[in-house]
């Protein structure tokens, strides 16, 4: 099961831990397809556009798929990592 934690309750090794997984990803460009994949979706809600990410009622769904989707490249890199949350 992932626990959550919130960002400043983080011990220093789990910080640790979350940021090389971060740059692990960016190192292999997965972490630059999550960039590609949102920012595509913030051009794509205009007026005349699909409005899936942002400006329409699956903004929450959508978005926690999205990061559901991040945590788990971030686990296959470091199974112990969970996505904090800032509050």
């Amino acid at each position: 099961m992932t626990v959550r934690k919130n960002q400043a309750t983080l011990t220093a090794d789990e910080k640790r831990r979350f940021v090389a997984a971060v740059l692990e990803l960016k190192r292999s460009g997965r972490y630059d397809m999550f960039v590609t994949t949102h920012n595509g979706f913030i051009m794509s809600d205009t007026d005349s556009g699909e409005r899936t990410g942002h400006r329409s009622p699956s903004f929450l769904p959508w978005h926690r798929r999205f990061l559901l989707d991040f945590e788990r490249a971030l686990q296959s890199v470091d199974a112990s990592v969970a996505l904090p949350y800032w509050d």
